[in-house]
């Protein structure tokens, strides 16, 4: 069964559970439209929305440009949670390029206000939305940090914007840029509003190991 025939009768499917379950005790439900096949593709139509699939999925200079920060990396982080001197943490960043290319991984260790410190964190280039995109996890939270931006045209820094709760629990805006300096580091800074002001909140520069 093609893929939309099948998606179009699951979903008359779920409409008939639906209206069963809405139905009042005792009175039988109402029958459930009959679900309208939908046209068929003939094969020049079928071959070309294969081949802007391909197109959208495959890797291009804009996931290459993020290969240059792949490999084991010393970190020195510095956390301004308050003004004057940061705190000044160290750990290990272990970056791939995975699934072709597509993304580049990153699992990060060391510490953190004294406790052991683990993230995760995915960045790639989404073709379709013509941005790049990232997500971050890590132990000091349960939430997903999620954002997008661009690199500048030489390919050597990469902006992004995202969205996450600040101190008094209300939304506050985030803007992160990582700079390749040469091939053996790059730095990575996150800048933060405060009293409508932007400060920056962190910095982590990167050496190869």
């Amino acid at each position: 069964m093609p893929v939309r025939t099948l998606t179009a009768a699951l979903a008359a499917l779920m409409l008939t559970v639906a209206v069963a379950q809405a139905a009042p005790k005792g009175k039988d439900p109402a029958p459930a439209p009959e679900a309208k096949a939908a046209p068929q593709m003939d094969a020049a139509q079928h071959q070309a929305m294969l081949d802007e699939m391909m197109k959208m999925a495959a890797p291009g200079p804009e996931h290459a440009a993020l290969k240059p920060m792949e490999g084991t990396w010393k970190a020195v982080v510095k956390s301004w949670f308050a003004p004057g001197q940061p705190e000044v943490n160290e750990g290990v960043s272990e970056n791939r390029m995975i699934l072709g290319g597509r993304y580049l991984e990153q699992h990060m260790t060391g510490t953190m206000m004294g406790m052991p410190f683990e993230g995760y964190g995915l960045t790639g280039y989404d073709n379709l939305a013509k941005r790049y995109v990232f997500m971050w996890v890590d132990n000091m939270g349960t939430g997903l940090m999620t954002g997008g931006g661009s690199m500048d045209e030489a390919g050597r820094t990469l902006t992004t914007t995202t969205t996450t709760p600040g101190p008094d629990g209300k939304p506050a805006d985030v803007r992160t840029v990582t700079k390749i300096v040469d091939e053996n580091t790059h730095v990575y800074s996150m800048y933060g509003q405060v009293g409508g002001q932007e400060q920056l909140m962190m910095e982590i520069t990167y050496t190869r190991q």
